[in-house]
């Protein structure tokens, strides 16, 4: 029995494979979307697991009208032949009519874009262009490197300044992906809850916010309590919760490179020691709540969305913002601008003088 069976689920949830189910993705999505509809040609650039062929999955999954090519150049076959490609994606009617391309335009999508025969790349931008015969509705690009190799300066002027970057998810994102990918239904719990929250900043300081590689680490503290502790798994237990202490020693012992994080983890932890030694100033303590104090220590180093206290919190939206509604009237927080189109909260000064331990 695997792990991820063991605890109730029916696939490994923590799988690296490309996987639709994006988080912190929305507005990059939105612009390639947006390229598509107009017919353009577009490049799609992202580093090795940070999502950019899941994106590209995710894109033909919400374009459910449209037909389309994907191509992975690597494993494309020395014989490929882009016109019976495009032969192949008529429908019933493009049949009957005796049509020999298909009436609706695929978009024709090539990913590992460096590794494609420039022959290639030339047919494909003839068949997007032709005033006459144009086959193809929209042509997407995608691969690592920022630099196109294998195209001419014609393509590039006509690719212009159309290429969606994906960025770098911050930490609460990365620990969203987690959640998101965590829950079991058959359980009825999230092992998220397994993992402490020092834990879970540890192993994506160590990801260096890599998506991939931060479902891989997940994955190594799972697998080591399975595999160690066998029919009698702590995860099991409902009190049990992977320490920071515990998580650098798994990773340690998979051979991933905690070293680079310690002195800085040990600095933090030496500063909070510190910090504990002293007692929370008293008018603080009177003029919050507990909730209201969950919500300004999670919001004290960084301004933080609705959304982002509510995950945070494992709360609803709904009740978050009834939440900072109360502070706003107390005059605790205040407006910090917009995150993709969402209000961002901070503490105000005064509240930070009350939250100084004395």
């Amino acid at each position: 029995m695997s792990w991820y069976s063991e605890l109730g689920f029916k696939k490994n949830p923590l799988d690296i494979r490309p996987n639709p189910n994006l988080v912190g993705l929305e507005r990059e999505e939105k612009r390639l979307l947006n390229h598509i509809r107009k017919e353009e040609i577009c490049f799609l650039n992202g580093l090795t697991g940070s999502g950019k062929t899941s994106m590209l999955m995710r894109i033909q999954e919400t374009l459910r009208g449209h037909k389309f090519i994907y191509l992975d150049a690597h494993e494309l076959p020395k014989d490929f032949n882009l016109e019976k490609e495009l032969i192949s994606k008529r429908g019933f009617f493009d049949r009957i009519t005796l049509r020999k391309f298909p009436k609706k335009k695929p978009v024709l999508i090539i990913d590992e874009f460096q590794s494609t025969d420039p022959n290639l790349v030339l047919e494909a931008r003839a068949n997007w262009e032709n005033p006459v015969r144009r086959k193809l509705k929209a042509i997407v690009i995608a691969q690592i490197s920022r630099y196109l190799k294998n195209v001419t300066p014609s393509f590039m002027e006509r690719l212009g300044s159309r290429t969606v970057e994906l960025r770098p998810l911050d930490e609460d994102e990365m620990k969203q992906i987690l959640k998101t990918r965590l829950y079991c239904k058959k359980a009825g719990c999230n092992y998220i809850d397994k993992i402490s929250d020092d834990a879970l900043s540890f192993i994506v300081k160590c990801s260096g916010n890599n998506p991939r590689r931060l479902l891989e680490y997940a994955d190594e503290l799972f697998e080591f309590h399975h595999t160690k502790f066998a029919d009698r798994n702590p995860m099991l237990k409902e009190d049990y919760m992977v320490s920071y202490h515990g998580a650098k020693e798994i990773l340690g012992l998979e051979k991933v490179r905690v070293q680079g994080f310690e002195k800085l983890d040990e600095q933090e932890d030496k500063k909070r020691h510190e910090n504990n030694k002293k007692k929370p100033n008293p008018k603080f303590s009177r003029a919050f709540d507990k909730n209201e104090k969950r919500v300004l220590k999670f919001i004290e180093k960084s301004p933080r969305t609705t959304q982002n206290i509510a995950n945070r919190l494992n709360i609803s939206e709904s009740s978050a913002a009834r939440i900072l509604s109360e502070l706003k009237q107390k005059k605790a927080i205040v407006y910090a601008g917009k995150k993709d189109r969402k209000k961002l909260w901070q503490i105000s000064p005064a509240t930070k003088r009350l939250m100084v331990r004395v």
